[in-house]
């Protein structure tokens, strides 16, 4: 369990464009996933990880007012909710840095968790806080998850792919190494060569996805704030560190080793003056300043801060090789073969979590939000992130639900309170929420109908998307669309790929005036 000086930073952002129609009458935050709010899911990793209190941070205060009363009036007292969440807004076009710097007065925790609010994860968040601590060098650790779909399959032969994430990590795949989010304007990645020979040898990837999870240390709330020009956490915050992490480890030694010395060392100023003039590179300052400790270390200069990391690592080549004729050094060849190197130390640590390790996927534009809502309902899949409990044909039908005759809900579906059912209608792998009616000879295959959604009978509605209120009329036809609030379409039409919202929402067709653009 995660100790209760840790905090939580929850990026729940706002009114979602990316999401339009479904965030037209409500924030992101709040969409119903498996007709529970979206927050919800972080809010109950953070609970399992033994955390009681967050921090919430939501962008625009008419988005920071609906979460807050939705906590107050629903989330608050509820079983298994944190004790205490706290809701601040910060202004329209914040990135999820400047989220984090705005919110840093109130981070008091040496290490802290930042999750975004559109992510759903089984991976326990205490096992990767425990990780993290027992890597005192590390400041940060971050989960990377498998791509549903390589990049590669999507792209044209000879094409770079769009809209990726070019990822560096070392031969055992636990130090994040470099870091290149959507380049699409770069011709070329540039790879720096004293971390591949660090290293041995790096493999760069494009089936890597960031999942919004990071432990960090509160030296990075420190580097935020000396670099207001940082905006995103992923564009921003984790190219910078990928670059300068291996400055930032040499003045993290040199700063260690000068205290060591002048602990060390009978004369804790001499030892401090000879400190100085192994940096300036004058041993014979630091020998007339420092006594026995400053003669010290003025003479060897391993406080000389080299200027490129290529001469860090010949001056670490040239340290071992003075020693490599001691008594014995052959002893290990001889008797048990060469010893394995340690693998440097990084700032960045990752945790990978493949198909087979655990959920995890986020809600980040309409096609994730139907995927999702499906893989939750789902029994098999991630139905246990929910706290649903299935029942004996592996779905969620309430007892306050109505059935018709000869109508069916199949397996990985869910029903919200009081749904009414007509005869011979059928509901696969869709989650319909409370209050939803459905006529007779009704088909939902691969959807999400949102609370108080009617569908007239005969009506057909696959892998769509109808949002609260929304009526379809008898005998139409919805495939691959999403519809407004409250929009009604028509009767008797088929629909296809269309976004459907009423008059004055945006552009789009409703049935309300149907075949009309407005």
């Amino acid at each position: 369990m995660v100790h209760a000086s840790y905090q939580a930073v929850v990026l729940a952002g706002g009114e979602d464009q990316i999401l339009y129609p479904l965030t037209t009458n409500t924030v992101k935050a709040l969409l119903p996933v498996a007709n529970k709010p979206l927050i919800s899911y972080p809010l109950r990793t953070l609970a399992e990880a033994g955390l009681r209190s967050a921090i919430l941070v939501v962008i625009g205060e008419k988005a920071a007012a609906s979460v807050r009363e939705w906590i107050s009036t629903e989330y608050a007292g509820s079983p298994g909710a944190l004790a205490s969440c706290e809701v601040v807004s910060v202004p329209e076009g914040y990135g999820t840095a400047d989220a984090l710097r705005a919110v840093a007065s109130r981070i008091t925790s040496a290490s802290f968790v930042v999750l975004s609010g559109d992510l759903l994860t089984d991976v326990p968040v205490g096992a990767l806080v425990a990780q993290h601590n027992l890597h005192a060098s590390a400041m940060a650790t971050m989960l990377l998850a498998h791509r549903r779909v390589s990049p590669a399959s999507e792209t044209k032969p000879g094409k770079p792919p769009k809209n990726v994430d070019y990822i560096g990590l070392d031969p055992s795949r636990q130090h994040l190494l470099f870091y290149a989010s959507s380049p699409d304007a770069l011709r070329d990645l540039k790879v720096p060569l004293p971390t591949v020979r660090r290293y041995g040898h790096m493999s760069i990837s494009s089936n890597y996805v960031d999942a919004h999870l990071y432990i960090f240390n509160r030296s990075v709330l420190q580097i935020l704030a000396d670099n207001p020009k940082l905006s995103s956490l992923r564009q921003d915050m984790l190219p910078y560190l990928t670059q300068n992490q291996f400055r930032i480890i040499r003045a993290q030694q040199l700063a260690s080793s000068a205290a060591v010395m002048a602990a060390s060392s009978g004369g804790g100023a001499g030892a401090a003056a000879g400190a100085s003039g192994g940096e300036a590179g004058g041993s014979g300052a630091g020998a007339g300043s420092g006594g026995v400790g400053g003669a010290g270390a003025g003479a060897s200069g391993l406080l000389t801060a080299p200027s490129t990391e290529m001469e860090t690592d010949a001056a670490s080549d040239l340290r071992f090789n003075l020693h490599s004729e001691l008594p014995g050094a052959h002893y290990m060849d001889m008797s048990h073969g060469a010893a394995e190197p340690p693998v440097p130390e990084s700032l960045l640590r990752v945790q990978v979590v493949g198909p087979d390790d655990g959920y995890c996927a986020r809600v980040q534009d309409v096609q994730m939000y139907g995927e999702v809502n499906r893989e939750v309902a789902d029994p098999g899949v991630a139905l246990k992130l929910s706290g649903l409990k299935p029942g004996r044909h592996d779905n969620i039908v309430p007892a306050s639900c109505a059935l018709g005759n000869k109508c069916t809900v199949a397996a990985a579906c869910i029903l919200g309170e009081g749904c009414v059912v007509g005869d011979k209608s059928s509901i696969k792998r869709s989650v319909l929420g409370a209050g939803v009616r459905l006529g007779a000879n009704v088909k939902v295959i691969n959807s999400v109908l949102m609370d108080g959604v009617s569908v007239g009978d005969g009506a057909h509605v696959q892998n769509s998307v109808l949002c609260r209120s929304a009526s379809v009329q008898a005998g139409a036809t919805l495939k691959d669309c999403q519809v407004g609030s409250g929009c009604v379409v028509a009767g008797g039409v088929e629909y296809k790929g269309e976004v459907l919202v009423t008059k004055g929402a945006a552009a789009g067709r409703c049935g309300c005036c149907a075949g009309q653009i407005h």
